[in-house]
């Protein structure tokens, strides 16, 4: 990690609190503007250069709460967000005897699943404080984990890996670490009323609030043409995937994939897309952006989730987003930590038990889907919208569509490592497509890297790219 140098000059006090909203706050700019923000449930305050970030937690993660740095963002980001430094939560479910128990449990986890996690005693804080150190623990944001225990209390300490190849403690993530300090919590944090990050209320719409749903609209002809199913009986046999440039692999082009908007999405008349269609890759598209320029361009990164070919699509707040596969199974769906900057996602195992997808930025889960379902191309996930990280806001809405090659899972169920995987078939229904008098004939856009056009309606036998609509 590089820590600024200008902590020496411009140093501010930052300390957990709890605010309203999705948005984090930002310290001022200049040694000048230097101040203190004031709290006392966590019990934890770090010294950081003025210009940092500090995001301020809206929800409980699994017994801790607390609060993260970012890095001011790079000059070529594009204005999509800053670099993780450093999460400090109170851990209030956790004794300091059990320290070592979740310390085992989580090396002997990640040890049979062929990771290289390693383990250390390091110093946190003005006090010398003793911390247990192991990592890196990974995700989309990989992370060097710190437990440390203070005056009976546990403190869970993250700390971010910059880039591939940069994962451990540093000598600059040691002096982040000395620049904590504690004091005791003035209150549990209980007495903040806050919610479980995937509490039913937290991921769910209300009841009154549940969008209606329109059919999809696949029928026995749209989709007869198109026998490849993706399940086990079909896909046991590599035919047809090959790796390609970069480590990556291109998918089996029989594998059944489909586009994942109905025929309502984008039914806003000011958002510029006709009602049934979106546009591929935008924000982003294959490399582009933080898809590649912000270090989630990779193959094949073992502790990372490898997103070179991942694709965003334009949506309106409350779009319903179906499932990409035909036959899959939940294996997470919600929020967490090692996957932040994805916001609530929800990630399914193809039937195949080898293509794994990431669809995330929803704004909502459907009600009651969960880790362990089964889904099918008539599968609603969830609801479009643009949560996320501090590390990359999101801006307008849409989802993120990546998918993987034979990935590991988190104890929680989110994927990392593998390959990243490149579908270039894309199955649709073409409702809106027959609305705007185009024939369909086979159901299936082929992708590509070709020159952006944001005008265009993909046909079937053209190669589309970023900018081109697809119907739903």
């Amino acid at each position: 990690m590089r820590f600024d140098r200008v902590l020496l000059l411009a140093v501010c006090l930052v300390a957990a609190m709890v605010v309203q909203g999705e948005s984090v706050a930002r310290q001022a700019s200049s040694p000048a503007d230097a101040g203190s923000t004031q709290g006392s449930v966590v019990g934890a305050s770090i010294a950081h250069p003025a210009n940092w970030t500090v995001e301020r937690e809206r929800y409980t993660f699994h017994g801790t709460y607390g609060f993260t740095l970012w890095r001011p963002e790079q000059a070529d980001s594009r204005d999509h967000g800053g670099v993780p430094a450093v999460r400090v939560a109170l851990a209030e479910g956790l004794r300091p005897g059990r320290v070592r128990d979740e310390v085992g449990q989580a090396l002997a986890y990640y040890e049979n699943q062929g990771l290289d996690v390693g383990r250390e005693t390091v110093s946190v804080g003005a006090g010398g404080h003793e911390g247990v150190a192991f990592g890196p623990i990974p995700g989309s944001t990989p992370a060097t984990r710190v437990y440390v225990p203070v005056e009976g209390r546990v403190y869970r300490i993250d700390v971010y890996s910059d880039a591939p190849g940069e994962e451990g403690l540093d000598a600059d993530d040691r002096r982040l670490l000395q620049a904590v300090r504690f004091e005791r919590p003035s209150a549990p944090v209980a007495s903040l009323g806050l919610p479980r990050a995937n509490a039913p209320g937290a991921l769910y719409p209300a009841d009154a609030d549940e969008p209606r749903v329109q059919d999809r609209g696949w029928t026995i002809a749209s989709s007869a043409a198109d026998a490849e199913p993706g399940g086990a009986e079909y896909s046991a046999s590599a035919t047809g995937e090959r790796r390609i440039v970069g480590g990556c692999w291109r998918a089996n082009p029989a594998f059944w994939v489909q586009a994942q908007h109905g025929p309502a999405a984008n039914a806003d008349k000011d958002d510029g897309i006709p009602r049934g269609w979106t546009r591929v890759g935008v924000p982003n598209f294959w490399g582009q952006y933080t898809h590649g320029d912000l270090g989630y361009g990779r193959c094949h990164k073992p502790y990372y989730a490898n997103d070179k070919y991942a694709v965003d699509y334009p949506m309106d707040k409350g779009d319903p987003i179906w499932s990409p596969f035909d036959c899959g199974r939940v294996t997470f769906a919600g929020r967490n930590k090692t996957h932040v900057d994805y916001g609530i996602l929800v990630s399914i195992e193809s039937c195949n038990g080898k293509y794994v997808s990431l669809t995330s930025h929803f704004s909502a889960l459907r009600s009651g889907l969960g880790k362990g379902d089964r889904v099918g191309k008539d599968t609603v996930l969830g609801y479009a919208g643009k949560t996320g990280g501090g590390r990359i806001p999101v801006g307008q809405v849409h989802f993120h569509q990546a998918f993987y090659r034979y990935p590991k899972q988190n104890p929680d169920g989110s994927p990392y490592g593998g390959q990243g995987l490149q579908i270039l078939r894309h199955h649709y229904v073409g409702t809106a497509a027959r609305g705007e008098n185009l024939r369909v004939r086979s159901n299936v856009y082929e992708y590509g890297k070709v020159r952006p056009d944001y005008g265009v309606y993909c046909r079937e036998g053209w190669i589309c790219g970023e900018g081109f609509r697809i119907s739903n």
